[in-house]
């Protein structure tokens, strides 16, 4: 699994690629992206990968 932190205008996006064959995917947050600050998206990444091992 990777991801990565996306620049999204002022904000960021965390994006998600689960398999090397698969899109990255976009990490929701109900029913819309999760948008934030660098700082959140970097905690964000770090429990999704933690989560994964």
């Amino acid at each position: 699994m990777k991801v990565r932190i996306v620049s999204v205008g002022f904000f960021c996006e965390v994006e998600v690629k689960r398999a090397w064959y698969l899109p990255w995917a976009t990490v929701y947050d109900g029913c819309l992206p999760w948008r934030g600050s660098f700082a959140q998206a970097k905690k964000i990444k770090a429990k999704i990968l933690e989560d994964y091992d």
